[in-house]
């Protein structure tokens, strides 16, 4: 096996990473902290700067678990959380801009956009070999576009900032708006593509870098979501085409921890658990760990207050059955609710589970049901069941939408959804008219992608969000929140950034 990234190794070099150039006449500068003048001056420099890059990925206020559990997860029409003051606002629809869950995750996007920023620009002047400094390049562009492709998503207009800061006009930039955002976004996709191995290695054979496959898929997805289907199908097609990826046998090897990096996984965040660290962001010792399961659990099975899931969600699963007459097995490897012989963690599910919590339909993708709950043993730090940001089923959905959208109902559309349903012995579509096929291609994203954090994007860019919410207040039930169209389709600006930078405005509503 290629070796794999080493999260150990991502060291905080913030004393060289987070700096800037303003002249002051009192000079702090410590003695002992690398400059940017000492710091970029061979290879090593260079690794260890895009390094710092990759850093907050696996961390607690990002995809560990403030950014999945709560961000991306808990907004969509799936879940239906329950109220938690400071935890689970951005999901009841209650987040404020002083809300430090809020303000961790838009931090760490700025950290890595600050991160990749200074690789972009210092290390074309180190001497290296160069084939290593282009694929350094390629894989900064595509995590400055990632972390970008989330900031335009979660908060729409925030600054977007593409140079190293070297004065305070730099730093205090005005909101940027999402069409220019969404152009340095494909710019930034696209020069990692083209700077990434082509036949599917990762760079220095470290399993969790960025490749082809992944600057590709993103940059696909990125078309998709500006409604550029025809573009969006052209990239999409260059990643079913390169023969790289394939679906898993098993969907449910998908989520497990004791498999990761399989033939469908284009990205994934690597988790090593490090039983050692400490809560934090991207530093020397932080826990990077899949620390989400505490806010998706069943709540009885967590020391968070958690979610449950719309019913919805399950009659849509069951309204279609496999060739040979079955239940969907997707339906089973998501949600847990009381089928017969369920189990939740080690329990029988109808003996735990008991009134309205047992007429209640629950999360069971990712979680790890081979423990006593959520929270124990280790909960925090222990798990490392990776988290797959891009599956080659979603490659093969999104494809199918592009090209209904380009040309309505073809057959290339078609066989692309049938792709994914074949795999769990659904039976194939045939001559769908484009908009019955729209809504197959939609519903089958739900069956297919489920708790992944993709719904709530996916209900904004089509425009379906307020009413989605508006005409079934029942999907929040548990909190009694109450969606507000044009405000939150978006979350708050931190205020700490809007009161310390005069040139940058709130979203509206906040």
């Amino acid at each position: 096996m290629k070796n794999r990234i080493i999260k150990s190794t991502f060291i905080a070099i913030t004393s060289a990473l987070l700096f800037n150039n303003c002249t002051n006449e009192l000079d702090l500068t410590n003695p002992n902290s690398p400059t940017p003048e000492s710091f970029w001056q061979n290879e090593e420099h260079a690794e260890g700067g895009l390094l710092a890059v990759y850093a907050p990925l696996p961390t607690i206020p990002m995809f560990g678990r403030i950014l999945t559990g709560i961000h991306l997860i808990q907004r969509s029409d799936i879940a239906n959380p329950f109220p938690q003051s400071g935890i689970n606002d951005a999901g009841t629809f209650t987040v404020r801009p002083e809300n430090p869950r809020n303000l961790e995750i838009y931090g760490e996007f700025y950290n890595m956009v600050s991160r990749a920023n200074q690789v972009i620009e210092r290390v074309p002047d180190v001497e290296m070999d160069v084939n290593r400094r282009n694929e350094i390049l390629g894989e900064a562009h595509f995590l400055r576009g990632l972390a970008y492709f989330y900031i335009v998503n979660l908060w729409g207009t925030s600054p977007l900032s593409l140079t190293e800061a070297a004065t305070l006009e730099e730093i205090f930039l005005p909101n940027s708006t999402p069409e220019i955002t969404w152009a340095s976004i494909i710019e930034d996709f696209k020069i990692a593509q083209a700077n990434l191995p082509q036949d599917g290695s990762f760079p220095k054979g470290e399993i969790g870098r960025a490749t082809w496959g992944a600057a590709t898929g993103f940059l696909g997805k990125s078309y998709l979501y500006n409604n550029d289907f025809t573009n969006a199908s052209i990239e999409l097609k260059k990643v079913i085409d390169s023969g790289i990826y394939d679906l898993n046998d098993n969907y449910s090897d998908n989520f497990t921890e004791e498999i990761s990096n399989t033939k469908e996984s284009l990205f994934e965040i690597q988790f090593d658990g490090n039983e050692t660290g400490v809560w934090g962001g991207a530093g020397d010792n932080v826990y990077r760990a899949q620390a989400f399961e505490g806010d998706i659990a069943p709540r009885n099975y967590s020391s968070q207050q958690s979610m449950s899931v719309n019913q919805w969600v399950l009659d849509l699963f069951l309204s279609q059955q496999t060739i040979d007459g079955n239940e969907d097995p997707r339906a089973k490897a998501t949600l847990v609710w009381d089928y017969p012989n369920a189990m939740i963690y080690q329990d029988v599910f109808a003996d735990k589970m008991l009134g309205d919590d047992l007429k209640t339909v629950w999360v069971r993708k990712y979680l790890n049901f081979r423990k006593e709950s959520a929270l124990s043993p280790g909960g925090w730090q222990g798990a490392t069941n990776n988290w797959k940001i891009l599956r080659y089923a979603d490659i093969l959905l999104m494809y199918a939408e592009a090209e209904n959208e380009v040309n309505g109902g073809a057959v290339s559309a078609h066989n692309a959804i049938n792709v994914v349903r074949s795999r769990v012995n659904m039976p194939n579509y045939e001559g769908m008219s484009q908009i019955d096929l729209r809504q197959a291609i939609r519903d089958e994203r739900v069956r297919e992608l489920a708790l992944e954090g993709w719904r709530f994007f996916d209900m904004n860019r089509w425009g379906i969000t307020a009413d989605r919410f508006e005409q079934n207040p029942e999907f929040r039930s548990n909190s009694q929140g109450v969606f507000v169209r044009g405000q939150h389709e978006y979350l708050p600006i931190p205020s700490q950034d809007v009161e310390s930078n005069s040139n940058l405005n709130q979203n509206p509503g906040y």
